[in-house]
């Protein structure tokens, strides 16, 4: 028996194990859901060999057994993954260039806390300062495949699935990929995201405490080799969880971090900082209504 789901952006072509229990897969194959797999396609295909072949044709990739274990004789598939290890001297320049990048954002953000109505205007402010810089701002070839990318990416897939996504990889936030990982890639490992980025970037505007928690969590799922969370609030008062979190990460996390109190006043910590900052908050570039007349 084999089960086709249909979501939002991608579709599963479950295939069950000999037992043909809805649920105990041998192999999940992920698609775009552009691809618009039918129920009537598959049944067309001659036999199992053929359907895998079919769906890989059509750029499906093989996610391994699900539900169960996987049948005699049919040992578990692992997704062919392209590893964090990048040149040393590349890594430590990049961060550099990451940091400052990040830092000037939560700067920009304590003078003008209402620049950005939604986190992803932030996430589009924080990649064009990034892309702009020269050590990012060139294109990288994809393995021997005649096709360029650049190194910073928006939704990138995380390396690692977490349990709370039933087995599937969610997105980070922006993720940095060097030119000794992408030399050996294909296009598929491209279009898959196999490539476990070596910098990732995990950002919050307005959240409670339980969203930072739990992007730190994924970067610590998919064991990254240099992991930043950046905690953006405004109006908001102190939460003493939140602000532990932020000076006492995980290893290989930094934090960043600005808070704008009711009061007026800003709490903030640049990624390199060991403690919190204060300082009176932005007056929104000037927008402040004025006095009644």
């Amino acid at each position: 028996m084999v089960h086709v789901r249909t979501g939002p952006k991608t579709q599963t072509v479950n295939i069950c194990t000999e037992a043909n229990r809805k649920g105990i897969y041998e192999s999940v194959y992920e698609l775009d859901v552009r691809e618009k797999v039918t129920d009537d396609q598959v049944a067309r295909r001659s036999d199992l060999a053929d359907l895998r072949a079919w769906l890989e044709s059509l750029g499906g990739f093989d996610r391994g057994p699900r539900g169960g274990e996987p049948p005699a004789g049919r040992p578990k598939l692992e997704p062919r993954l392209i590893g964090a290890d990048v040149d040393d001297e590349w890594f430590d320049n990049a961060r550099r260039v990451v940091e400052v990048a990040i830092d000037s954002l939560v700067l920009e953000f304590i003078d003008l806390p209402y620049l950005h109505r939604v986190e992803h205007s932030l996430h589009a402010r924080l990649y064009g300062i990034l892309a702009a810089h020269p050590m990012f701002a060139h294109l990288l070839p994809i393995g021997d495949t005649g096709y360029s990318t650049q190194p910073v990416h928006k939704e990138w897939p995380e390396t690692t699935a977490r349990e709370s996504k039933d087995g599937r990889r969610g997105n980070f936030d922006l993720a940095i990929l060097s030119r000794r990982q992408l030399e050996s890639a294909t296009l598929d490992d491209f279009r898959e995201g196999r490539i476990a980025a070596a910098i990732v970037i995990e950002m919050g505007l307005d959240y409670r405490f339980d969203h930072l928690r739990q992007d730190h969590d994924k970067l610590i799922n998919s064991k990254v080799s240099a992991g930043y969370l950046v905690d953006l609030l405004r109006n908001r008062p102190a939460d003493e969880r939140t602000e532990q979190l932020i000076l006492n990460p995980s290893a290989n996390v930094r934090t960043a971090y600005a808070r704008h109190a009711p009061t007026g006043e800003c709490v903030y910590k640049t990624v390199g900082a060991a403690a919190l900052q204060r300082r009176a908050g932005g007056d929104g570039g000037g927008m402040r209504p004025g006095p009644r007349r």
